[in-house]
C-alpha cells in the first residue's frame, strides 16, 4: 500500500501544474494591479507566494529523492537475498525435506512393527491359554486314567474267585474235579447253564446264544462288555467272541471228526455245551490235537515254501487256542501265544496277545517288550486294534514312571480308536431288557441252541438295531 502511494506521488507532474497556476495567478494579478495603489501590496504578495512555491518545490524534490533511494535499497536487498540463497542452500533444503519424508516413512514402519508385535503378543497369549487348557485336560485325563485303574483293581479283587479245575479222562469220556474225585458220567446237570457273576468264563454261554441268533460280532462284544461291567479289556472281549465263533465254525465244518473218533471223545455237541457253560477244556483238547497233526505235517514237508505256510497256519491255531484258554487259564494261554510267536515271529496279533498275558501275570518287563514289538511290527492301517491295545497298556507304564504327558497321549489315542469302533457304547434300556430275556431263556434253550448251530450252520437273524 505504501509503495503504491509513493509510485503515484513520484509519477505526478508537479512542475506543469504549478506553472499553470502561476500563469493564472499572474493574469489575475495583472488585472488586479492595473491600478497603481495596489502594486506594492501585490509585489509583496507575489514574493511571499514565490517563496512558498519555492519551499514546496524543495519539499517535493526531497520526497522524490527519498522515494528513489528507497527503491534502490529495496532492489539491492533483493539482489543480496538472491545471492544468499544459492544452489547449495537449495540442495540442503531438499535434503532436509527428504530426511523429513524418510522420518515419516520410518515412523509408519515403526507403527506397523508395533502393531505386528502387539498382534504377535496377543497370538502368543492365546496359544499360552490354549496350552494351559490342554495341560488341564491332560491332567483330567490322567486323573480319569488313575481312577479307572483303581476301579479296575478294586473290581478285579472283588470279583476274583477260585474256580474248580476240570480234567477229562479222554479215553472214557469222564469228568474229574478237585472237589469230587469220583468219576461222573457226563449228564444234563453238568451241561446246565449258570449265570453266577460277571467273569468272562460265565459269559461264554451268552456269546454262543447270541451267535446262534445271528447277532453281529460288535454287538455281542458290546453286550459282553456291559455284562462284564467293563472290567475286562476290549481286546480280551473281542478275541473271546472271535475265538468262540471260529471254534463253532470249525465244529460246523467237521474239522475235529477224526480226532473225536480216534480218542473216543464226546461229540462236538457236548463240547459246545461245555464251552457254553464256561468250561473250555474239551475245546482246547480238540484244538491241541489238531495243532499236533499240523506240526507233524510241517515236519514231514520238504518244500520250504509249503512248510512256511503250514507254520503260519500253526500260529493261527495257536492264537485261537490261546484266546480260548485265556478265558480260564492265563498261563496256558501264555504258552500258546509263545508258540505262535515262535512259529511266526512277525505275527502282530500273537505278540499283542502274548503281551496281554504277560501283563495279566504281572511280568512287566516282558509285557513292555512285547508291546514295543507290536508297535515296531504293526502297520497302523492293517493292525489298528493291536496298536490301540499297545498304546493303552503302555500308557499305564508311562503313568507309573511319572511320564504323565506321554501316558495321556497314548491313552487318548487308544480311547479314540475304541470309541470309533463302538465297543464301549452303553446299551440302552431296550437292549438291556433283550439281554435279560436271552439269559433267562438260555437255560431252557441251550440244547436247541447248540443243535441249531451244528445242524443249520446259521442262526436265525437277530439284531438290536
Amino acid at each position: 500500500m505504501y509503495e503504491q502511494l509513493l509510485n503515484q506521488i513520484s509519477s505526478f507532474n508537479f512542475s506543469d501544474t504549478i506553472s499553470q497556476y502561476i500563469d493564472m495567478l499572474a493574469g489575475i494579478v495583472n488585472d488586479y494591479l492595473s491600478s497603481t495603489d495596489n502594486l506594492r501590496l501585490v509585489s509583496v504578495f507575489l514574493m511571499i507566494t514565490a517563496l512558498i512555491m519555492f519551499l514546496l518545490l524543495i519539499i517535493f524534490i526531497y520526497i522524490k529523492s527519498v522515494i528513489t533511494s528507497f527503491r534502490k535499497n529495496k532492489t539491492a536487498n533483493n539482489y543480496e537475498t538472491d545471492d544468499i540463497f544459492d544452489e547449495e542452500d537449495a540442495l540442503e533444503l531438499s535434503k532436509i525435506i527428504e530426511n523429513q519424508e524418510k522420518e515419516l516413512e520410518l515412523e509408519k514402519e515403526l507403527q506397523k512393527e508395533l502393531e505386528l508385535a502387539l498382534a504377535d503378543r496377543d497370538k502368543k497369549d492365546k496359544q499360552n491359554k490354549k496350552n494351559e487348557k490342554e495341560k488341564e485336560e491332560e491332567k483330567e485325563e490322567e486323573n480319569k486314567l488313575k481312577q479307572i485303574e483303581i476301579k479296575k483293581n478294586e473290581e478285579s479283587k472283588k470279583n476274583k474267585k477260585k474256580r474248580a479245575t476240570v480234567d477229562l479222562d479222554w479215553q472214557k469220556g469222564k469228568v474229574i474235579t478237585k472237589e469230587n474225585t469220583d468219576s461222573t458220567q457226563i449228564n444234563s446237570e453238568l451241561l446246565s447253564y449258570h449265570q453266577q457273576n460277571v467273569q468272562l468264563s460265565d459269559l461264554t454261554g451268552l456269546v454262543v446264544d447270541m451267535i446262534a441268533r445271528g447277532v453281529d460280532d460288535l454287538k455281542i462284544a458290546q453286550t459282553i462288555m456291559y455284562r462284564n461291567n467293563y472290567i475286562s479289556s476290549e481286546e480280551d472281549v473281542l478275541h473271546m467272541v472271535e475265538a468262540i465263533k471260529e471254534f463253532i465254525d470249525m465244529c460246523r465244518n467237521n474239522k475235529f471228526e477224526s480226532i473225536i473218533k480216534e480218542h473216543n471223545l464226546p461229540s462236538e455237541e457236548i463240547v459246545l455245551y461245555h464251552l457254553a457253560e464256561g468250561d473250555s477244556s474239551l475245546a482246547l483238547f480238540l484244538l491241541e490235537k489238531n495243532m499236533d497233526y499240523t506240526i507233524d505235517e510241517a515236519e514231514a514237508q520238504k518244500n520250504e515254501t509249503k512248510k512256511v505256510l503250514i507254520f503260519e497256519n500253526i500260529a493261527k491255531s495257536a492264537i485261537l487256542f490261546g484266546n480260548l484258554a485265556a478265558i480260564n487259564d492265563i498261563h496256558l494261554a501264555t504258552g500258546s501265544f509263545e508258540l505262535a510267536v515262535e512259529t511266526e515271529p512277525h505275527n502282530v496279533v500273537a505278540w499283542s496277545r502274548l503281551a496281554d498275558m504277560y501283563s495279566k501275570a504281572q511280568s512287566e518287563n516282558n509285557a513292555i517288550g512285547a508291546y514295543q514289538n507290536v508297535l515296531n511290527l504293526a502297520d497302523e492301517n492293517i493292525n489298528p486294534r493291536e496298536v490301540a491295545n499297545a498304546n493303552k497298556n503302555l500308557s499305564q507304564h508311562f503313568y507309573a514312571q511319572g511320564n504323565s504327558l506321554q501316558a495321556a497321549k497314548l491313552y487318548n489315542s487308544s480311547k479314540q480308536f475304541y470309541d470309533s469302533l463302538g465297543i464301549n457304547r452303553r446299551l440302552d434300556k431296550q437292549e438291556c431288557d433283550i439281554v435279560d430275556i436271552i439269559e433267562q431263556n438260555h437255560k431252557n434253550e441251550i440244547v436247541f441252541t447248540v443243535q441249531k448251530l451244528l445242524s443249520s450252520g446259521q442262526g436265525k437273524g437277530f439284531s438290536f438295531d
